[in-house]
């Protein structure tokens, strides 16, 4: 920046400040909570062991959010304990869960330092701060907003954000958040707006515009303004038969302007599911096209990984009681959740840890009725982390990752990757170092200033990125937009469609032109058909359904560009 003193900065996620506040005021120690979270793959066990009592898997998966909003589900709506019995009832058996099993949602993390900041007047965070700059204000919900707020009392406090770029309601940010930011303020803040795109060319800009004002819950008189050193960039809409040609189209694309000179950290691939996105980045990788996939937890997509990922983490700490409730539920109906429910009681009631109580079931020593799917899936982990641990013995760290991680297996490559050059880098990390390690780059995926690959992401994951060739796979119907929720008002559903326009907003204006350098291309690209089994596992509603093909109609979105992009060609 060349401004003296601007190294005294800092900058951090809002989650990260959460936690390390936790951490230094020993909330979590004070309250046994134990800073240990759950991948989303390890959700599933917890989620069945509440689905019983809580209406079902998508009840529960509903509420977890809306417990990570602090109950704060609507902008109006004041962050506090939960009111609706219903709600109290789950928190307590959610929280029972997690403290038995010693681990935390990652989400939980800004409810929990809220009320401690909120409940301590002499909280040193109220007043640590001078200034306080927020950027992506929109996608804060209650909760966040009103912890900024209080980090920020004593402070100059400055948002950045656009309602127009507000994408998460799923954790219920709205962008009311942002609209309403200053009639909260006192005195009233000074409010500047920024409406020339410095990023994309001018057809995009008209694009963006077009499509942004089909929604009807904004401010009709805000629209980006062109820079007209940015040219009119590039876009070009494809219509492919299937979705294995339009992933043939995409790398062929991506190939040829390689080959023309654009380096590929100059390219962006977004797709929303990864039965997309996926099958295009290993297209990329077996043309021998630098490529990284930044899906959320991408290394961890398939049950295969995931149990791999398990035993190393149990292997790691054999009360890793997350790791093993995952283990053991695998492969049984519901988690196996009615005979762990059992084990889970015996622990309560002895003291004694799930390891040790399942051990005790496979030795014969104690007996507990209805449990024998479990006891004898236990007998098949007790085997396998007996074998890794003759392996680590014989030979260290390499051997089991060798073992888990095999070279040459596609299911895996991503993690053996990733964990043989950490042990390149670090030779002499222990297994729990080695761990933390995978688990940060898993979890926390940085994506580095100087980019060298193709990128290929969720439209969600693009946002605050830019790049000189953007593609947008899978502009269909029920993924862009998704099929909305059944059981939903007229007006919660046009919600939904406006959000997920903005979504698309988003996706589109990551084009950057960079005036005598770069023009800026924009590809968008949809495909008629795709296996039945891919759609439904990708949650798209098709058209028609032909001998096991879902037929599939462009996105509407297309539509709304007002003539101008151009025609859709066919691919």
């Amino acid at each position: 920046m060349g401004v003296e003193g601007c190294e005294n900065l800092r900058a951090t996620t809002l989650h990260s400040l959460a936690l390390r506040g936790l951490m230094r005021a020993h909330v979590l120690q004070a309250t046994g909570r134990t800073p240990r979270p759950l991948n989303e793959f390890e959700k599933k066990p917890l989620e069945a062991d509440l689905a019983h009592n809580f209406g079902g898997l998508r009840e529960v998966q509903k509420r977890i959010k809306a417990y990570e909003s602090a109950w704060a589900r609507e902008q109006h709506h004041t962050p506090e304990a939960a009111a609706d019995p219903v709600d109290v009832a789950f928190e307590q058996a959610l929280l029972a869960w997690l403290l038995f099993h010693r681990a935390m949602l990652i989400g939980e993390v800004i409810p929990i330092f809220l009320e401690y900041v909120r409940n301590d007047p002499h909280a040193p965070e109220r007043s640590d701060y001078d200034h306080v700059l927020v950027d992506e204000y929109q996608d804060l919900n209650r909760a966040e907003q009103e912890l900024i707020g209080l980090l920020g009392s004593n402070a100059e406090e400055c948002i950045v954000g656009d309602d127009d770029q507000s994408i998460y309601s799923f954790k219920h940010a709205h962008p009311q958040g942002i609209r309403t930011w200053a009639q909260d303020e006192e005195p009233l803040p000074m409010d500047v707006e920024m409406a020339g795109c410095l990023r994309c060319p001018g057809q995009v800009v008209r694009m963006a515009n077009s499509l942004i004002s089909r929604n009807v819950n904004r401010d009709p008189g805000r629209v980006l303004n062109p820079i007209d050193a940015n040219g009119e960039g590039q876009v070009r809409v494809i219509r492919y038969a299937t979705v294995d040609q339009e992933t043939a189209g995409v790398s062929n694309i991506i190939a040829d302007l390689v080959e023309g000179g654009v380096h590929p950290g100059h390219i962006l691939v977004l797709a929303q599911r990864d039965v997309i996105g996926t099958p295009i980045y290993e297209a990329l990788i077996e043309r021998g096209i630098p490529s990284k996939s930044y899906y959320a937890e991408a290394e961890l997509e398939t049950e295969f990984a995931q149990e791999r990922y398990a035993y190393l983490r149990l292997l790691s700490d054999s009360d890793d009681r997350v790791a093993l409730r995952w283990l053991v539920g695998l492969y049984g109906n519901k988690w196996n959740e009615a005979g762990y429910r059992r084990v889970r009681h015996e622990c309560e009631g002895t003291g004694l840890s799930p390891w040790a109580i399942l051990s005790a079931l496979d030795d014969d020593e104690i007996h507990l009725p209805y449990t024998n799917n479990v006891r004898i899936r236990f007998q098949e982990v007790r085997v396998r982390i007996d074998q890794l641990r003759a392996l680590m013995e014989a030979g260290g760290i390499p051997a089991v990752v060798d073992e888990l991680f095999p070279d040459g297996e596609d299911r895996v490559r991503d993690l053996r990757e990733l964990m043989t050059t950490t042990l390149d880098e670090q030779p002499d990390l222990t297994i729990q170092e080695f761990l933390g390690a995978i688990s940060d780059a898993i979890t926390k995926p940085e994506i580095p200033e100087n980019v060298e690959e193709v990128r290929v992401m969720s439209l969600h994951k693009s946002k605050g990125l830019s790049s000189p060739v953007t593609i947008i796979a899978g502009c269909v119907e029920g993924l862009l937009p998704r099929q909305p929720a059944g059981g939903l008002t007229p007006q919660e559903t046009l919600a939904s469609i406006e959000e997920q326009r903005r979504l698309f907003y988003v996706g589109i204006t990551r084009v950057k032109a960079k005036p005598n350098e770069y023009p800026g291309h924009l590809f968008l690209t949809s495909a008629r058909q795709m296996p039945l089994g891919d759609a439904m596992h990708a949650r798209i509603t098709p058209a028609q359904i032909n001998f096991g093909q879902a037929r599939l109609l462009p996105s509407r979105f297309l539509g709304e560009f007002d003539g101008h992009a151009p025609a859709t060609e066919v691919g």
